[in-house]
């Protein structure tokens, strides 16, 4: 762990990296929420000091219990609370006595009606008077995947399956955090995933206040309904702006926040998966260093139909230089125009072997910052070959080199599940691209 703290900001290492966490509540039975959090921190291997809290029980899948937290001897870090709701400020007051720093409330609110607020305002006043800091309530917890530590109550928690990256998440909402980190599949590491839930006291600002120091974060995923205090949300967006972390927001409410994206950095998209098409392009490459776009194609459709969206959102797709012209004229003779778009012709299939030199002069021309290449339809063998070719190229340069697999043969195909198992950067559709591609340069741009 290296976090560099400015001043002001809240140190939220104990949250994420405790040394001992305390669960209230906690409970034999792995068909419930009690019992299932504690199995799964377990599955995490986490190295700190674990204390269960329940006053029927001696042990709970072998680590003794407490009766309540006083009686716990050493330090507690944080705690964790299952309890009911009404159970909760009773609760608060043993938090307080044992001078923990955390408490995670995966307690739900949602049958409370008017007594909501209620409790919402006493532990708000609660963290204020303590300066003990709450996550919740009707939080689905958190994942640090790089400690590992893991708080969660889900039925399918495979910490081992879960590669670490460089994508931190905060979510008000459970389970769209998972549906991001099934993103996993498809090569995309995450570093934190973070539910905030209700926001009583932290909420999805104090988290990329956070990250936007935090050297293991280099693009900031954040699902909100709503911002709870917008110019606390744009000071901590401007932090993470002048420290080159791009925030990616989707607002499940898509109404209109009043906040400004392009003085912030915020990169706003509407769904999941626009999300992640953009994020990727952050974690796998970094900060872009323009919008001039190559597109190097076999077919004339493809190359005319990528090309004229590009210009429609305001992509360049600059001519290359007089010295990449030459190059590529000397290397394949048969080439009637060379120019980008550029179209290959059936004459590449004659020699295959030269696809992935012939993409590489392409690519490095100075004139281009991106380079897209379409597969529009399968062709078996071949498509293979210039897939792998693809990959092998983009590995190696220091650009984006982006495939797009736009036929629509589906993904049984040898040549996509080379491109899923590569794990770069590649889209279904066209549009899919282009809107990534736009968003992930815009960035640079502003």
């Amino acid at each position: 762990m290296n976090i560099l703290i400015e001043y002001n900001t809240l140190d939220l290492s104990y949250l994420l990296y405790p040394k001992s966490v305390a669960f209230i509540g906690a409970s034999v039975d792995t068909d419930t929420i009690e019992g299932r959090v504690l199995v799964n921190l377990q599955k995490s291997h986490y190295k700190g000091k674990i204390y269960p809290v329940h006053s029927e029980y001696n042990e709970i899948f072998g680590v003794r219990t407490y009766t309540n937290l006083k009686d716990i001897p050493e330090h507690v870090d944080t705690v964790v609370i299952m309890a009911s709701a009404t159970s909760v400020p009773p609760l608060l007051n043993e938090c307080e006595k044992k001078k923990v720093k955390f408490i995670i409330l995966l307690t739900s609110i949602a049958g409370l009606d008017d007594d909501q607020h209620e409790l919402l305002e006493t532990l708000k006043a609660f963290s204020e008077k303590t300066g003990i800091r709450i996550l919740g309530p009707n939080s689905f917890g958190l994942y640090n995947l790089a400690e590992p530590f893991g708080v969660s109550s889900s039925l399918l928690y495979e910490p081992n399956r879960l590669q670490s990256g460089k994508i931190s998440l905060i979510t008000v909402d459970g389970g769209l955090g998972r549906t991001i980190l099934d993103a996993n599949d498809r090569g995309i590491g995450f570093n934190y995933w973070i539910s905030t839930g209700n926001e009583a006291d932290l909420e999805v600002a104090d988290f990329i206040n956070f990250l936007a120091y935090d050297s293991s974060t280099r693009v900031i995923f954040a699902i909100v309904d709503g911002i709870k205090d917008q110019q606390k949300f744009r000071n901590a967006a401007d932090f993470a702006n002048r420290t080159g972390k791009p925030i990616i927001l989707l607002n499940i409410n898509q109404f209109d926040m009043g906040i400004d994206d392009n003085q912030l950095g915020v990169i706003t998209t509407t769904d999941v998966d626009e999300m992640l098409d953009v994020g990727w392009l952050f974690d796998t490459y970094g900060m872009p260093t323009g919008n001039r776009i190559g597109i190097f194609a076999y077919s004339t459709g493809i190359k005319t139909l990528i090309t004229n969206k590009c210009r429609l959102v305001n992509l360049d797709v600059p001519n290359l230089t007089n010295k990449t012209k030459g190059l590529l004229q000397d290397f394949l003779p048969n080439l009637a125009t060379v120019t980008n778009p550029i179209h290959l012709t059936t004459s590449i299939f004659e020699n295959l072997r030269a696809f992935g030199e012939y993409l590489e002069i392409f690519a490095n021309d100075p004139n281009l910052d991106v380079v897209l290449v379409p597969f529009p339809y399968k062709l078996g063998t071949y498509t293979e070959i210039m897939v792998r070719q693809t990959i092998k190229v983009a590995k190696r340069m220091n650009k984006p080199i982006i495939p797009i697999w736009a036929s629509l043969s589906g993904e049984m195909e040898t040549s996509f599940e080379i491109l899923m198992e590569s794990q770069l950067p590649f889209y279904r559709t066209t549009d899919a691209c282009i809107f990534a591609v736009k968003r992930f340069t815009d960035y640079y741009m502003d």
